[in-house]
């Protein structure tokens, strides 16, 4: 047990001494659609903010993993019906992988990861849904390609675009899955470089 011990402790202080840390903030607009059996919908759009913290390894820094909380709100238009929204919050753990090295001033990326997020609420037609008829927790997952340039020693600034989608139903007893295509722009700022 003790070897085993020593021995991931030796592998994660050789990962973590090529090791970036880095803050990001972003924000952008979400075009979401939520798909229904029984009704026909249309795209609506809201609005993704997100912060998160990065962890960037790797000898030539080509992989990262973030862990990103998320202020998202999700509108569709129910045909005859009127607009469907929701304001969410969570959590994305995603993992980027990073082209080009770690010392190039543009570096373009792809991520995915699982997406965690809590209803707070859920209107229909300007009306506000009861707790028992939307579900409190929606997993989903996040996929995104988008390009960083690096704005100084310490500074990026970042774009990204990409498509969300849930795995669960959002209104109880109902096929109710929203998927989003969503844009967002932002800023990195790099705490911590091991690698200089």
């Amino acid at each position: 047990m003790k070897k085993t011990i020593i021995f991931l402790l030796l592998a994660v202080c050789t990962v973590t001494s090529y090791a970036q840390y880095r803050w990001e903030v972003s924000a952008g607009p979400t075009f979401s659609t939520l798909n229904l059996d029984d009704a026909e919908t249309s795209s609506g759009t809201g609005f993704y903010v997100n912060a998160g913290y990065g962890y960037v390894m790797g000898v030539r820094a080509k992989t990262s993993i973030v862990f990103s909380l998320e202020l998202l709100q999700r509108k569709s238009e129910i045909e005859n019906v009127g607009d469907a929204k929701t304001l969410q919050v969570g959590l994305n753990p995603k993992f980027r992988y990073l082209f080009g090295a770690g010392k190039d001033r543009f570096r373009a990326f792809i991520n995915v990861g699982p997406s965690f997020r809590v209803n707070t609420k859920f209107e229909v037609a300007d009306v506000e849904l009861e707790d028992e008829a939307f579900e409190k927790l929606i997993i989903g997952g996040v996929y995104g390609a988008g390009f960083s340039q690096m704005i100084g020693e310490m500074f990026d600034i970042m774009a990204e675009v990409g498509v969300m989608n849930d795995f669960v139903d959002n209104i109880t007893d109902t096929n109710s899955k929203f998927f989003d295509i969503y844009a967002r722009v932002g800023v990195r700022f790099r705490i911590y470089d091991a690698r200089r």
